[in-house]
């Protein structure tokens, strides 16, 4: 599978239910001036007095995952948090769909997607049209590589939703993954029509032209995306592809360039424009591929590999054909 991105929906804030109406009107008003420690605080006060208020449960367990932190290790023990409560108030009420979705959205975030399939799985049994569980399930699935399952819930939640910008979108993506390039065209079409301005959609459009042998239709998508979002790093990722292929050598290098200073930190930029002067600039190149090296320590031996190659003429002449010219 390709290493994209996927929005996971976590439910609305659920209302509340409780006597203290004012304690909970003062804790969501503080939420949606984005006090989330405050209204953390007004939370905890509640479940101290009543520690089976379900409504405080849940509302603090969707706090805990907005809660900004600071570094990795503060996001595990908010998650934790999170956990707990949600865990709670399942206890308290294990009749309540959006529970299990917000639960399975945290695992799915953990990286726990096992985890999150059950939880969406009992949310969908309480509500089989629930659209945000089946589309989270999906997600879930097409985390884990199962790919006809991912596609199966989409289809699905298709069914009680049309036209959602969101399932198009990770559907035509999922249609990708597995090969279906006209179909994942026709999801990002579909998307496009509904929202023009949707860079990514273009991208990922682009990316199944690209697939189908289409590079000026490929081309002229990443001339919108980058036109609606022009910080898109990504996409000038792809059209410098294009273009040195294309044979405007000079061009490519300069979107390459461009894609570096907008997303320094992506390896595939550097590995690109480490082929591309592969022939013309070997030191250039084994200087990409280092940097390469250092940002992806895991796939070393696939830098240390080409920097050897670059040393030979023949060795050159094989990187830029394996890439550019593949058999």
């Amino acid at each position: 599978m390709k290493n994209l991105s996927v929005v996971v929906l976590v439910a609305l804030l659920l209302a509340a239910c409780s006597d203290d109406k004012r304690m909970f009107k003062k804790a969501q008003l503080a939420t949606s001036k984005g006090s989330y420690t405050q209204a953390i605080q007004i939370y905890t006060h509640i479940l101290k007095k009543d520690p089976k208020n379900y409504a405080a449960l849940i509302n603090r367990g969707i706090l805990w995952e907005r809660l900004p932190v600071k570094d990795v290790r503060e996001r595990a023990k908010n998650r934790n948090f999170a956990e707990q409560d949600y865990l709670a108030a399942i206890e308290i009420n294990p009749n309540v769909p959006e529970t299990y979705n917000n639960l399975g959205a945290l695992y799915i975030d953990m990286n726990q997607n096992m985890d999150a399939i059950s939880n969406f799985t009992e949310a969908i049994n309480l509500s089989p049209r629930y659209f945000t569980a089946l589309m989270n399930r999906a997600i879930a699935n097409y985390k884990l590589g199962r790919t006809m399952a991912a596609l199966e819930d989409f289809n699905k939640a298709d069914r009680i939703r049309q036209n959602d910008p969101l399932l198009l979108l990770n559907r035509g993506v999922a249609y990708y993954d597995m090969g279906q390039y006209e179909s994942a065209v026709a999801d990002f079409t579909h998307l496009i029509s509904i929202d023009s301005d949707n860079a990514r959609a273009y991208l990922e459009r682009a990316r199944a032209f690209i697939r189908l042998g289409y590079p000026s239709n490929a081309y002229a998508d990443l001339e919108e995306a980058v036109t609606i979002k022009p910080s898109y790093a990504l996409a000038y990722y792809y059209m410098g592809d294009l273009m040195f292929r294309k044979g405007e050598k000079d061009y490519a290098l300069g979107l390459l360039v461009k894609s570096k200073e907008l997303a320094n930190q992506y390896v595939p930029t550097y590995e690109l424009m480490g082929d591309m002067l592969a022939m013309e600039d070997p030191v250039a190149a084994t200087a990409n591929y280092m940097v390469a090296k250092k940002l992806d320590p895991q796939h070393a031996r696939r830098y240390d590999a080409k920097i050897r190659l670059m040393r030979s003429e023949e060795g050159r002449e094989r990187v830029l054909a394996n890439r550019f010219f593949p058999r």
